[in-house]
C-alpha cells in the first residue's frame, strides 16, 4: 500500500511539474469523491421514501421522486464534465512543461496521465464510502477498514511486482520483439487478481452485514444503502487495481527508454 502511494506521488510529481495544474487534478479528484458522497446520501434517502412511504403523502413523494430524478442528471453530467475537463488539464500541463519527448513517449506519458488521475479519483471515492459507513454504523465500518487494509496491502504486493516485470519486458523488447500476448496476459491477471481479492473482500463484508441486519444491529435502509455503497466500493478498487497495472506497463516504456538512452 505504501508502495502505492510513493508511486503515485513520484508520478505525480514527474508528469505535472507546475503548481496550478496539481491544483486542479487536486480539485477534479476532490468533485469525484463529492459526487460518491452525494450518491450514497440520495441512496439512503430514497431507501429511507421505499420503506418508509407509508409514513409520507403523495405529495412528497412525488417531489422527492422528482428531487431524486434530477439529482441523477446532475450527478451525470457532472462526471462527464469533471472526466472530459481533465484532456484540457492534461494538455495545458504538459505545454507548460516543455519536456523534448518522441511522439511514442507523449503517447506514454498521457497513458499514465489518465490512469494516475483515475487512482487518484478512486482514493478520493474510497475515504469518502469509508467515512460515510463510520457515519452508518461504526463497528461495520472498522471491519470494513481493516479488510480494505489488507487487501490494499496484497494490492501494492502485486502493483509493485508488476512494475518490475513490464519494466523487464520493456527492456527485452528492446533487443528482441516480446510477444504483445505475454505483455498483456500478465498485466491483464494482476489487474484481475487485485479485482479478486476486493471481492473476497466484500464477501466478508456483505456477510457482516447480513449478521447485523438479521439481529436488528441495524436499520433496514442502513444496511440497504451499505449493501450498495459496498458494491461501489468493490467497483472501486477492482477499477484502481486495472488502472495501476496499465500505469505500470506505461511507466515501464518510459522507464526503459531512458535506461537505454
Amino acid at each position: 500500500m505504501i508502495f502505492i502511494v510513493k508511486e503515485m506521488f513520484n508520478g505525480f510529481h514527474y508528469l505535472f511539474p507546475k503548481g496550478k495544474f496539481r491544483i486542479v487534478l487536486i480539485a477534479l479528484s476532490a468533485i469525484a469523491a463529492t459526487i460518491s458522497v452525494s450518491e450514497l446520501l440520495v441512496m439512503k434517502f430514497f431507501a429511507t421514501l421505499v420503506l418508509n412511504e407509508d409514513e409520507f403523502s403523495r405529495e412528497f413523494l412525488g417531489w422527492a421522486i422528482t428531487g431524486f430524478l434530477l439529482f441523477f442528471v446532475l450527478t451525470r453530467v457532472s462526471q462527464y464534465f469533471q472526466k472530459s475537463y481533465r484532456v484540457k488539464a492534461f494538455a495545458r500541463s504538459f505545454r507548460a512543461a516543455k519536456k523534448d519527448r518522441t511522439a511514442k513517449e507523449e503517447n506514454k506519458e498521457w497513458g499514465m496521465a489518465f490512469e494516475l488521475s483515475k487512482v487518484m479519483s478512486f482514493a478520493t471515492q474510497l475515504l469518502a464510502i469509508i467515512a460515510f459507513f463510520f457515519f452508518l454504523n461504526p463497528l461495520l465500518a472498522l471491519v470494513n477498514l481493516i479488510i480494505l487494509i489488507a487487501v490494499l496491502q496484497f494490492l501494492g504486493r502485486v502493483f509493485q511486482k508488476q512494475m518490475l516485470m513490464q519494466k523487464e519486458l520493456a527492456l527485452k523488447n528492446r533487443k528482441k520483439r516480446v510477444k504483445p500476448e505475454r505483455r498483456y496476459s500478465i498485466r491483464v491477471k494482476a489487474g484481475e487478481s487485485g479485482a479478486l481479492m476486493a471481492s473476497g473482500g466484500t464477501l466478508i463484508l456483505l456477510g457482516l452485514l447480513l449478521y447485523l441486519s438479521v439481529g436488528g444491529q441495524i436499520s433496514p435502509a442502513n444496511a440497504l444503502v451499505i449493501f450498495l455503497g459496498a458494491r461501489l466500493q468493490n467497483a472501486v478498487i477492482s477499477n484502481t487495481s486495472r488502472s495501476l497495472m496499465r500505469y505500470a506497463n506505461s511507466s515501464s516504456r518510459i522507464d526503459s527508454d531512458d535506461d537505454f538512452e
